[in-house]
């Protein structure tokens, strides 16, 4: 699904006495929002005012990704997230002329364009892998009992061929018969 993108990076809208400090994009109430990228949250809620209820994800090398005019909270203050963790939905809350996200990024203490992880917000209720997450060793556990079985299975059935089968009597009579009738 793609949103739709209602103001961008240092537009001057009448409604702002200062520049855009971000990307909006239309959203319902209740949508959901999910990290794009791996990192510690924080929490703000600035009430009426600014962004309202915004969660701001910092990521490990200090870029700050901020989500702004949510309706709910999924995470909590310090939490550390995984790109495509649920950290809350979206919303109308702050100064804001409808129900929209708010999608900011700060470098050190200064806003800069957003517009590299807008594809991957644009993306962010996708699935992004296909692979669950698991414990290594859990995983390699399993894949080592499916090995254990199939060779305890391997191991009775090589054992009653050449025990019981009559298929190896049989070659067992025909070598006979070829080398012991010359």
């Amino acid at each position: 699904m793609r949103y739709t993108i209602t103001s961008r990076y240092g537009d001057h809208e009448a409604f702002r006495d200062h520049a855009h400090t971000g990307v909006d994009l239309k959203m319902n109430v209740g949508e959901p929002l999910k990290a794009i990228e791996e990192g510690i949250i924080h929490i703000k809620d600035f009430g009426a005012a600014n962004a309202g209820k915004t969660i701001i994800l910092e990521t490990d090398n200090g870029i700050k990704l901020i989500y702004g005019h949510l309706s709910e909270f999924n995470v909590v203050e310090g939490q550390h997230v995984s790109a495509g963790d649920l950290i809350g939905l979206s919303g109308n809350t702050g100064f804001s002329t409808g129900a929209h996200l708010h999608f900011g990024v700060k470098e050190g203490n200064r806003f800069v364009d957003p517009a590299p992880f807008i594809e991957k917000i644009q993306h962010m209720n996708e699935s992004i892998s296909p692979i669950p997450k698991t414990n290594i060793m859990e995983y390699l556990q399993q894949h080592i009992n499916v090995l254990t079985e199939s060779m305890k299975e391997t191991a009775v059935n090589v054992i009653m061929l050449t025990d019981y089968s009559p298929v190896i009597k049989l070659f067992e009579n025909l070598f006979k018969f070829i080398f012991f009738n010359f």
